[in-house]
């Protein structure tokens, strides 16, 4: 059947059948059809046997709601009548060839003569009379549609319509064909006349209204198409949703039967490992203990023989073959007497452990064994550790032949520091024999390492570690071959961890490593004079900025020692030190003679600044004490906000700069005790914003960002001797380095 909202009335109309006017609970036609507030309709009759004792409803059609009808005062009977539904009836009988068999029908004015037309528009039969005296006189009957009665009977109309007509309540012979806008309701002609009266009320003509509504109506139904066509396809989309719902179901639950399959044959592979290990371990106990009983036998079976023999001797023997025998006799049984009878009864215990996470590597659960204490070995212990460094020990737990075994019993470390306080250490147990343990070390001095399993330490238990701060390496010595230095000035560390060193008196750079092995030397020959460098920076891509004393420039080279370019000629004087703001990645250079008092040229003691091309872009601070002032600028450092430490040589102080090149402030006393200062040289900064400065009275000296004296880094057994450049790693432990110029060497520090 077409679709009821998308078909044409003639569609509809060919396409309707009886069951489409049967009742659903009688299975017969209606019979004064009624229709629910859900759209079914029912026989009045029917509906009334389903009415429950509280006068309420349940729509026999709607199961899936059973919706609810709260019936008035009138009961069934006042549930809205199907009127369409009786229409449709009657044009179906018509259609169908079932028209009443009235073969007369009288004039519905005259009410006399026998109707001969039917105005289709009126719905009303006239006789011709009463067609030409009434009907014909009605402005508005001028287009309607007038047919003869029988081709009306036949069913012939052009514009077949499935609305019936409707008499008055009031005056029932009456056929309402008028519509009062006053009360809102249809009407009969003498309605208008008694209750409706003009002009207290208006009135039109039904059709009129009718036609109106139909149009509004038609509006509405169009929106509904577009309505049920988009619930017609999201029922499409809910059906095909469910669909792929099903499916997805079902490749779940591929997926779980196949997950289930490999942890089955995951849980077997293992059960088969342990039970081979759990075999293996029994057979080579039973094969040791079946050679113990062999041996048992046989010293049992030498036994019984020497005592027959003796008794038989002792009895049967006489006095010239006992006292011959005796002596060899005598000596076979004392040293029979004293063999060991009984053998060690120990074997290794075995025993499973199950595991309560059948995820892990030990899915169903461990074999824990007896371990042999003397087979047991521990790796990687140091024979010394930096101040910081970290322990890293492996215990290997093992059986009597040697194989590694995981121990029934704990294994259990204490780590005593040189104060005597227990330190915390950092246990993993392998589950494969091995346990992995970890500490860190934050004082110098001797560390021990006890380990114990069961009650019984392991070999070589407690291990001593020592740990050691200060001086501990020394790069280099004098000369001119590669590791060897003349008069090291300044330094720098490169992102690699290589430190690049200004190598002066060679007239060269060095790249070394930390152990002090050579990377790279970098040699510079296009120059009239052979340059000098006094200080070195690197710049984020890996530059070397080079502050050259003799050419009174700066030298920027790469990394292979090419020569990019060079600055600074129409500024320097004496250039010293440099360093690059991490900020804008500017060049700030010192400049300065190395001459004090009156000898020194007071036109220079400032600080220049370049862009990393050579432009140069100011200078600031000259020859004074006051703040801001220099008297021998030196070597410098930028922190990671872009502050400025500069070590103020003559001043015996550090002054700080901000990011806009202004004087923040200043640290130092003149002196030369511990927190005081003597000829600052070369000065540098760690992660935590420690200062640590160089001076004249050869030491290295350790202040906090506000210029309070923590520590000493050196001692004076260490003979440092001009310390020049500073430098702090990153690394654990982190590293003082430092530029030994009159030595000749680098040193590194450990605090």
């Amino acid at each position: 059947m077409a679709n009821p909202i998308l078909a044409t009335p003639e569609e509809i109309l060919d396409e309707i059948g009886e069951d489409f006017l049967t009742c659903p609970i009688c299975l017969e036609q209606y019979h004064n059809p009624k229709v629910l507030p859900c759209h079914h309709s029912f026989c009045q009759l029917c509906l009334e046997k389903l009415v429950s004792k509280t006068r309420t409803l349940n729509c026999p059609t709607c199961h899936c709601c059973q919706r609810s009808v709260q019936l008035l005062g009138d009961g069934v009977a006042g549930l809205d009548s199907n009127f369409f539904m009786n229409s449709m009836f009657e044009i179906v009988k018509k259609r169908t060839g079932k028209v009443s068999d009235q073969s007369e029908r009288k004039c519905e004015f005259c009410e006399e003569t026998e109707a001969s037309v039917v105005c289709v528009d009126c719905e009303q039969y006239y006789c011709d009379v009463c067609r030409e005296k009434f009907h014909k006189k009605l402005k508005q009957a001028a287009t309607h549609e007038v047919w003869t009665a029988e081709e009306y009977k036949k069913g012939k109309s052009k514009r077949q319509t499935v609305n019936g007509t409707e008499n008055c309540k009031i005056h029932p012979q009456n056929e309402m064909k008028y519509y009062c806008d006053t009360c809102r309701i249809p009407i009969c002609s003498e309605c208008t006349i008694i209750d409706h009266r003009i002009p207290d009320h208006n009135h039109r003509y039904l059709q009129e209204v009718a036609d109106k509504c139909n149009k509004e109506l038609s509006v509405l139904v169009e929106k509904l198409k577009v309505k049920a066509r988009e619930v017609d396809q999201s029922r499409a989309e809910v059906k095909d949703a469910c669909k792929k719902v099903t499916e997805q179901c079902m490749v779940n639950k591929q997926k779980v039967r196949k997950q289930k399959n490999a942890l089955i044959d995951k849980i077997e592979k293992a059960e088969r490992k342990l039970v081979e290990k759990l075999n293996t371990n029994s057979s080579l106990q039973v094969e040791g203990l079946e050679s113990d009983i062999s041996d048992l036998k046989l010293k049992y079976e030498n036994l019984i023989s020497t005592c027959s023999y003796t008794e038989s001797l002792i009895h049967h023997g006489n006095p010239v073959q006992l006292v011959s025998k005796s002596t060899s006799v005598i000596t076979k049984l004392v040293k029979m007497v004293s063999i060991d009878t009984k053998l060690s009864m120990q074997h290794d215990v075995v025993e499973f452990l199950p595991s309560d996470d059948v995820t892990t590597d030990g899915m169903l659960g461990l074999l824990r064994s007896d371990v042999c204490i003397s087979q047991c070995t521990v790796d990687n212990i140091p024979k010394c550790l930096l101040k910081g460094e970290s322990i890293n020990l492996q215990i290997t737990t093992k059986d009597r032949s040697g194989k590694p075994v995981i121990p029934r019993h704990a294994v259990e470390m204490t780590l005593t520091k040189p104060d005597g306080s227990k330190a915390n250490l950092d246990v993993t147990d392998n589950r494969d024999g091995t346990h992995t343990v970890t500490a860190n070390t934050d004082m110098d001095g001797k560390y021990q390492v006890t380990m114990t399993i069961g009650d019984q330490q392991v070999p070589g238990s407690p291990f001593e570690i020592p740990v050691i701060k200060g001086l501990v390496k020394t790069l280099g010595k004098k000369g001119t071959n590669n590791e060897e230095f003349d008069q090291p000035f300044g330094l720098e560390i490169k992102k690699s961890g290589d430190m690049v060193v200004a190598d002066s008196g060679n007239n060269r750079i060095q790249v070394i490593d930390t152990d002090g092995n050579l990377v790279k030397t970098l040699q510079f020959e296009d120059f009239d004079k052979s340059i000098c460098p006094f200080d070195i920076a690197v710049s984020a891509d890996d530059r070397y900025f080079m502050t050259d004393w003799n050419n009174k420039q700066v030298v920027v080279s790469d990394e292979d020692g090419k020569v990019i370019t060079t600055f600074g000629q129409n500024e320097l004087k004496h250039p010293r030190g440099i360093s690059i703001s991490p900020l804008d990645g500017a060049v700030y250079v010192s400049d300065w003679d190395g001459k004090i008092g009156d000898k020194t040229d007071k036109e220079g003691h400032c600080i220049r600044k370049y862009t990393q091309d050579g432009q140069y872009i100011k200078s600031f601070g000259k020859y004074g004490k006051e703040n801001g002032e220099f008297k021998g600028p030196f070597m410098m450092v930028h922190d990671k906000q872009g502050l400025l430490f500069v070590a103020d040589f003559d001043n015996d102080r550090i002054q700080v700069f901000n990011t806009n090149d202004q004087f923040l402030y200043k640290f130092g006393i003149p002196g030369k005790e511990d927190g005081q200062l003597f000829g600052p040289r070369g000065v540098s900064l760690d992660s935590d914003r420690y200062v640590y400065v160089s001076d004249c009275n050869d030491r290295i000296q350790k202040f906090d960002s506000s210029g309070r004296f923590t520590s000493r880094v050196d001692r004076k057994e260490d003979g440092l001797k001009r310390p020049r450049g500073l430098i702090i790693t990153d690394s654990v432990p982190m590293k003082i380095i430092v530029a030994d110029r009159e030595n000749h060497c680098i040193k590194v520090f450990v605090q």
